[in-house]
């Protein structure tokens, strides 16, 4: 079996400090967990001081897609919206 990479973008629920997003980073590093693998994690500038949160993971190909790591990504406090951006085969 192959994997999967996924770029997923995460969302906060309004305008956060930088601290704030530093709080939600080291949430994401805590809750991806074995068999999903992290990749690169960017802070993206959206708007008007809105940032994003770029998170790139790879999963293996038996394990259900990206359903269950988007599920455990929007559970994290301050984080309103959970998107999966982009999706590639590898």
């Amino acid at each position: 079996m192959g994997e999967v990479i996924a770029l997923i973008r995460l969302m906060p629920d309004g305008v956060l400090t930088d601290d704030e997003i530093q709080t939600i980073l080291d949430e994401i590093k805590v809750v991806v967990k074995e068999p999903v693998t992290l990749g690169r994690v960017e802070v993206k500038d959206i708007a008007f001081g809105l940032k994003g949160v770029d998170v790139t993971v790879a999963v293996p190909d038996s394990e259900g897609g990206l359903d269950p790591i988007v599920e455990i990504l929007s559970k994290i406090n301050k984080v309103d919206n959970v998107e999966v951006v982009d999706v590639g085969r590898i």
